[in-house]
């Protein structure tokens, strides 16, 4: 019998835990996003190429988090998670503040790939405790609210980091984005539970003591499952423009409007924090309903729903950098805020779902490795690569809009997901 949700209980202590670990992944977004806002004043001051600049912003943080995320994986599934939650956050919040002190870009660069390697540790931890908080049925929602700190997290870091830039210079941007996840760390130390593992999830067969299964038999075994490994592809693919458009929007607003750093902040703050926190968090919540109302949580429909909205990001997302006049870029740029992140939800339900409780860790590091070293590694350099390329003013347009290609196949690549999951459902039907 499968334990009951204990959302539905009297108990509120899940969505406390929901709260602390939504704040902790904020301080993820606001670390991790923090470089895009400074890309421009630090290649000035170091005198860098746009190439050396996608390093710092890419391969430098996605390189080191990728090397970091199976192991940490791999911790998640069999060592106290809170524990491990605690400690991270600590080290890539110290590492974000003490990027401020950079010499140059070889400085910068390992500060860079210490935050990576730190925070390797945050989406698998996170997502593995909250799985064993919420039951499938309400499990996209709550991933997605947990997602609004992907927005929230940029909001922070654009909106308050710009007017840093603005009075104080970039250095102390890094300081004031690491300050409040080593305030945090404590907190979630001393009053997260560690929960039940699978509590809430159809009863596993126990292991064996001997004879545990290594760690290419255990991504086998993932690989069986349908559907899964195509959306960890797709994540990957969407990463790439999402992740790279928003790291390099500051970038864009100023050289082709020609805004101001802090306008440039608060207009990214708003399209990426605000509407992408909302469209994160209902496009979680309206998956469940529709789930709700068809008969309970079904993987690949819920793959379909997730594929529509890589496509249209991808659409409006080249429109920002197509059109030329500010007005309706900024539409443009507003509705691809609101879709950036609403796929999370969806998607990481269908994984961690069809994963299971003992491999949810190993299945979203998987995700991040890709996602971080492919995604927002490669996807971020790209842009600059392409930006030297092109060169002059509209370089940085033709990088994102090359990058956006990326996430529209990401959505193909979930309609063949949703497309596998539902044959293998009709043959364990028939």
């Amino acid at each position: 019998m499968r334990a009951p949700d204990p959302v539905k209980s009297a108990d509120r202590y899940p969505w406390y835990v929901l709260g602390i670990l939504t704040l902790s992944q904020t301080c993820h977004g606001i670390d991790r996003a923090i470089i895009g806002l400074v890309l421009a004043p630090v290649g000035k001051e170091f005198s860098l190429t746009d190439g050396q600049l996608g390093i710092l912003a890419g391969f430098a943080y996605g390189i080191f988090f990728a090397l970091a995320a199976l192991p940490f994986g791999i911790a998640v599934d069999s060592l106290n998670r809170r524990n491990l939650m605690a400690i991270a956050l600590a080290l890539w919040s110290g590492a974000t503040a003490l990027c401020g002190l950079a010499s140059g870009f070889w400085t910068l660069l390992l500060g860079r790939a210490a935050v990576g390697t730190a925070e390797a540790a945050g989406s698998p931890t996170g997502m593995s405790l909250l799985s064993d908080y919420f039951g499938e049925e309400r499990r996209a929602t709550a991933i997605g609210i947990w997602y609004l700190s992907s927005g929230i997290g940029l909001a922070l870091a654009f909106l308050i980091g710009g007017a840093i830039v603005q009075v104080g210079g970039w250095r102390w941007a890094f300081a004031a984005a690491g300050l409040p996840g080593l305030v945090l760390a404590p907190i979630l130390f001393l009053t997260v539970r560690e929960p039940q593992r699978g509590a809430y999830d159809d009863p596993v067969p126990a292991r064996p003591a001997e004879g545990q299964p290594g760690l290419a038999a255990r991504i086998l075994q993932l690989a069986a499952r349908p559907g899964l490994f195509l959306c960890i592809a797709a994540i990957i693919l969407i990463a790439a423009g999402i992740y790279g458009m928003s790291t390099w929007l500051t970038t864009f607003l100023i050289r082709v409007h020609g805004m101001p750093i802090s306008r440039a902040g608060v207009t990214i703050a708003i399209a990426y924090g605000g509407l992408g926190s909302v469209g994160g968090f209902l496009a979680g919540w309206a998956i469940d309903q529709i789930n709700r109302q068809r008969g309970g949580f079904d993987p690949a429909r819920t793959a379909l729903f997730g594929a529509v909205i890589p496509i249209l990001t991808a659409l409006t997302g080249i429109g920002t950098v197509v059109v030329s006049q500010t007005g309706p870029m900024q539409a443009l740029l507003m509705a691809c805020g609101f879709l950036s992140a609403s796929y999370n939800g969806p998607i990481y339900a269908v994984i961690v779902t069809i994963a299971g409780p003992r491999l949810r860790g190993l299945a979203v590091s998987l995700v991040q490795l890709g996602a971080n070293l492919i995604g927002v590694g490669a996807g971020t350099y790209l842009i600059g690569a392409v930006s030297d390329f092109v060169g002059g003013t509209e370089g940085v347009a033709w990088g994102i809009g090359t990058a956006m290609l990326f996430t529209f196949a990401g959505g193909l690549v979930l309609l063949l997901a949703s497309r596998s999951i539902r044959r293998a459902q009709k043959k364990q039907i028939a």
